[in-house]
């Protein structure tokens, strides 16, 4: 049910109305009960008149400043939002454009014939690096999107932190400058460390505090881990760089943020980080808070409530990425654009594979029809006549074994969910690698 609002002026004339009616009634009872004179009672009902007057203009004053400081505030929050975004949407732009020059100016140079193996094998490691770069933008992007719309959802899965942690020292320790020294401290054995929450959404945290730490710390240490309190897990991300002011405490953590530290015109990053750690760390039950003193460096700890533990046993065994992909297969790819069809057509190239292709969901079905030794399909979800929802729907009808790996530029949270719902075997979001699209394969193949 909608709840009735009556507008300002309505109530500002209603209160004048019964304030001043209320006093007329009940002074007109005083006086009159006190007082019998009549040239007497005349004076007072004169001083009377003014006194109201002069009440009910206090009240309405207070009353109107009370309105108009709320204008005022509403209108400073929104000049202050306006502010903020035409910053980062200039900090984003420099993110974006950045890698994007290195792309688009390496792939150009490539075309040289002159060029020797080294220089090109340099040029394509400039591109590659520039590429993760834009796409890690895109992504913060879209998570905080996600998560600002709360169009996402935390997964439940066995995830060893001792694991994940372990692989994050071994990545940053490789990263770290020289004059850099890396700590990581484990509160739990191997056995306790698995507990059940977002892996994904958790490694995103991690990820995004070490990152921050490696950005803002030129000399000194960094030190992260975690320790078990109150069934609920506090981890820690410590170094001794930059550190940030006490006024930014909390706001480091909005979006839009980042881009008013004026270091950001020296160090990169879009100023997302922390506003999806904040949002992950929500949707994962816990808190997120820092403690940090400029020139003497920051500590990040964020919370994890521990509800269940499982055992090792029940951690998912990861795909031997090195076994070979058995020659016998038949895929069928269902992919309606070209340079993406000849993407994974490159990348199946050295396994000696028979490959149909699809270019709608239509197709798709009769192609496999008629050929029953095709043993595994790519199923593109967003192709013209049919799409790949409906598509795998259809071959379900009459064939519930062969694997169907669904592959989407969607972003969406639910995603995963529905490519499962509509009959896929699993779910592979683009961009994809190499080793993704090849480990995926190597774990439906026939052996």
């Amino acid at each position: 049910m909608k709840r009735f609002f009556l507008k300002f002026e309505y109530q500002f004339f209603l209160a004048y109305l019964l304030i001043g009616g209320a006093w007329i009634l009940f002074s007109d009872r005083i006086v009159k009960t006190l007082i019998h004179d009549v040239d007497h009672l005349t004076s007072i009902q004169t001083y009377k008149g003014w006194f109201y007057v002069l009440m009910t203009g206090i009240l309405f004053f207070f009353l109107l400043k009370k309105h108009l400081l709320k204008i005022r505030n509403a209108e400073s929050k929104a000049k202050e939002s306006d502010r903020l975004k035409s910053a980062f949407l200039q900090n984003m732009s420099h993110e974006i454009r950045t890698p994007m020059n290195g792309i688009v100016g390496f792939a150009g140079l490539l075309k040289d014939d002159d060029l020797s193996i080294s220089q090109k094998e340099k040029y394509l490691s400039i591109i590659t690096q520039c590429s993760d770069q834009l796409l890690n933008v895109v992504n913060d992007v879209l998570d905080l999107s996600l998560i600002e719309t709360g169009n996402i959802e935390a997964a439940r899965n066995s995830v060893s932190i001792n694991k994940i942690l372990d692989d994050y020292y071994n990545t940053y320790s490789a990263t770290l400058n020289e004059g850099i020294s890396l700590k990581l401290v484990k509160g739990l054995s191997e056995e306790d460390s698995v507990i059940v929450t977002d892996e994904v959404k958790f490694r995103q945290i991690v990820n995004n505090l070490l990152s921050n730490a490696q950005k803002f710390t030129e000399n000194g240490s960094i030190e992260f881990g975690y320790e078990y309190k109150q069934s609920q897990i506090q981890f820690f991300v410590k170094d001794s760089g930059i550190g940030i002011d006490s006024k930014m405490h909390d706001g480091i953590f909005d979006r839009f943020r980042r881009a008013e530290i004026e270091t950001t015109k020296t160090i990169g990053g879009a100023g997302l980080g922390l506003a999806i750690c904040r949002g992950n760390t929500n949707l994962l039950g816990g808190k997120i808070w820092v403690d940090s003193t400029p020139g003497l460096g920051s500590s990040f700890y964020f919370t994890i409530p521990v509800n269940i533990q499982i055992s090792d046993k029940n951690i998912p065994i990861n795909i031997d990425t090195d076994e070979p992909i058995a020659n016998n297969n038949c895929i069928l790819i269902a992919e309606d654009e070209e340079s993406n069809f000849l993407y994974i057509s490159e990348i199946l190239e050295e396994s000696n594979l028979e490959i149909f292709r699809a270019i709608n969901g239509q197709e798709a079905i009769e192609i496999y029809k008629e050929n029953k030794k095709i043993s595994l399909i790519l199923m593109d979800i967003k192709m013209p006549v049919l799409d790949g929802y409906n598509a795998t729907h259809k071959i379900r009808e009459f064939d519930s074994d062969i694997p169907i790996i669904a592959q989407t530029a969607f972003a969406m949270s639910d995603e995963r969910l529905k490519a499962l719902e509509a009959g896929c075997t699993d779910y592979i979001a683009k961009p994809f690698r190499k080793n993704e699209v090849l480990s995926m394969i190597r774990k439906y193949q026939k052996k």
